[in-house]
C-alpha cells in the first residue's frame, strides 16, 4: 500500500467506498464542481515556495520566511512597484508546460474527461481550458475571470454575461485571476486582503451561476494543502456557501500529506518519488490528519468534509479508474 491508502484506511473517518461512490454519483448527475490549486501543476510549473525563493534571492529579502510567497511577493511589490512580482512570475512561467494530455492520469485531462459544466481554479494557468479544448471539437469551453479588482479601482465592473454552462459548454472560472489579466492576479498580502473584501462587500463580483455551483453541487478539491494561502482564502469564503449547500452529500478535499518534519508548503512536487513511512510516522500522520479533518469542520462550521489524503496525480488516477468502471 502506498502511505497515502495506509492514511486513508487508518483514519476512523478517512475516506472510504462510500465517498467514492457520493462522489461517482453527484458526477454522473452533473452535480460536481472541481476546485483546481497548484498541487494540479506540480513537476509542470514551480511550486509556490520555489517562486518565493527565486524572487528572496533577487530581491534581497531580509526576512526568514523566505519560502513564503505571500509574504516574499508583498516585500517585493512595496520595494520595486506593485506590478513587478506579477511581472516576475509571467517570467518564470513563460517557458513552462503545458501538462502532458496524453497522461490518461494527468489531472487536468481527467477532470476534464468528466464532462462536468463547471470548473473553478485558483491557478493562473489556461491548463483547464486547453484540456477542455483537447480533441473534441464540439466541446467549446468558456473562461471567466473574478472582478475583484474592478473594485480595487474604483471602477463599476461590467455586468457579468448570463451564463449558462453545460458538458458541451463549460465555464473555467478564475477566482484569483490568470496570467494574461495582470491586475486581476490575487498574489500579494494587500491582494488577498482587498480580494477578500471587495467580494464580501460586492455580491456581484461572483455570478450568479459560480454562487449556484457553491450552493448546490458537491465541491471537489484538488491540489490544495491546509498550509496553502489559496486553500485558506478560499474555504473561508465559501464557508458561508457550504453551510447552506442541503443538496450535496460532502465537500471533498485531496490534500497532500506531509512526513513528519517535512517542511510545510503547496503540494509536493508529483515526480518526487514516495518514501516509505516507519510505522511510527504512519501513526504521526494518522493523529496529525484527523486533527486537519477536525479543523476545517470546527474552524469553518462544516459538517460535509471528507478527505482524501494523497497527491494529486494520485488521486486523479483513482478517480479516473473508478469513473471508468461506473459510467
Amino acid at each position: 500500500m502506498t502511505n497515502s491508502e495506509v492514511l486513508n484506511a487508518s483514519q476512523p473517518d478517512g475516506w472510504d467506498e462510500r465517498d467514492w461512490k457520493a462522489l461517482l454519483l453527484s458526477i454522473k448527475f452533473k452535480q460536481c464542481t472541481p476546485f483546481l490549486g497548484a498541487g494540479a501543476c506540480a513537476g509542470v510549473l514551480p511550486l509556490g515556495r520555489d517562486v518565493a525563493l527565486t524572487l528572496a534571492e533577487e530581491f534581497d529579502y531580509p526576512f526568514a520566511d523566505n519560502t513564503n510567497l505571500l509574504r516574499v511577493a508583498q516585500y517585493v511589490a512595496i520595494e520595486d512597484g506593485a506590478r513587478t512580482p506579477k511581472y516576475k512570475i509571467i517570467e518564470q512561467f513563460a517557458d513552462k508546460g503545458p501538462p502532458d494530455f496524453n497522461d490518461p492520469n494527468e489531472p487536468h485531462r481527467v477532470v476534464a474527461d468528466l464532462r462536468l459544466p463547471v470548473y473553478i481554479t485558483t491557478n493562473y494557468d489556461d491548463f483547464m481550458m486547453q484540456a477542455l479544448k483537447r480533441d473534441i471539437p464540439q466541446r467549446t469551453p468558456q473562461q471567466e475571470i473574478c472582478k475583484w479588482y474592478m473594485a480595487r479601482r474604483r471602477q463599476q465592473a461590467a455586468p457579468e454575461p448570463i451564463l449558462d454552462p453545460t458538458p458541451d459548454k463549460p465555464l473555467v472560472f478564475h477566482l484569483h485571476g490568470t496570467l494574461t489579466n495582470i491586475e486581476s492576479m490575487v498574489l500579494t498580502e494587500d491582494d488577498y486582503l482587498d480580494f477578500l473584501m471587495f467580494i464580501s462587500e460586492d455580491q456581484q463580483l461572483i455570478p450568479p451561476r459560480i454562487e449556484q455551483a457553491f450552493t448546490e453541487s458537491s465541491l471537489l478539491f484538488m491540489g490544495y494543502s491546509l498550509d496553502d494561502m489559496n486553500f485558506k482564502v478560499l474555504f473561508r469564503k465559501l464557508a458561508s456557501y457550504m453551510q447552506r449547500n442541503e443538496g450535496a452529500r460532502h465537500v471533498s478535499v485531496q490534500l497532500a500529506p506531509k512526513k513528519p518534519g517535512q517542511p510545510t508548503g503547496e503540494a509536493d512536487d508529483a515526480n518526487a518519488p514516495e518514501q516509505k513511512l516507519t510505522e511510527a510516522e504512519i501513526q504521526e500522520l494518522v493523529k496529525r490528519a484527523e486533527k486537519q479533518r477536525l479543523y476545517l469542520q470546527k474552524h469553518f462550521g462544516l459538517q460535509k468534509v471528507k478527505v482524501y489524503w494523497g497527491k494529486c496525480e494520485e488521486f486523479s488516477a483513482a478517480l479516473r479508474e473508478r469513473w471508468e468502471a461506473y459510467k
